[in-house]
């Protein structure tokens, strides 16, 4: 049994806005930081193998979108996360976001999709 709460809460985002708010975001070796706030996330691209979603520090919390683009769906969750949908503890469609409370010090958090080249943007509270 898992140790994590999971909350997931669907929402819909004006692109334009989520876009001109993440232009003001600096981008330091890969990953994208808001100062010195405890904030960081950034883009990663999800295939039909399992990517760790990698973050900087220990999470306290993290946000997951879907770009509005994207063609297939893209599940989260421990690793064994299956491209159908196995073991997952959140699914993703397009432009869809998932919002948790998860601690990575000591479980990794994986994403996978049906279709390649899938893009996710990633947050995290640490």
């Amino acid at each position: 049994m898992s140790k994590h709460s999971v909350q997931i809460q669907r929402e819909e985002h004006d692109s334009a806005l989520l876009a001109k708010k993440v232009s003001v975001v600096k981008s330091v070796a890969g990953e994208s930081f808001l100062g010195d706030t405890g904030i960081n996330g950034g883009p990663v691209t999800v295939g039909t193998s399992e990517v760790e979603v990698t973050f900087t520090g220990t999470t306290k919390s993290v946000m997951i979108q879907a770009d509005p683009d994207n063609t297939g769906s893209v599940w989260f969750g421990l690793t064994g996360v299956t491209n159908s949908g196995g073991n997952a503890f959140a699914q993703l469609e397009p432009g869809d976001a998932v919002t948790m409370g998860f601690d990575d010090s000591s479980n990794a958090l994986y994403a996978i999709s049906d279709t390649a080249a899938q893009n996710i943007f990633k947050m995290a509270l640490t």
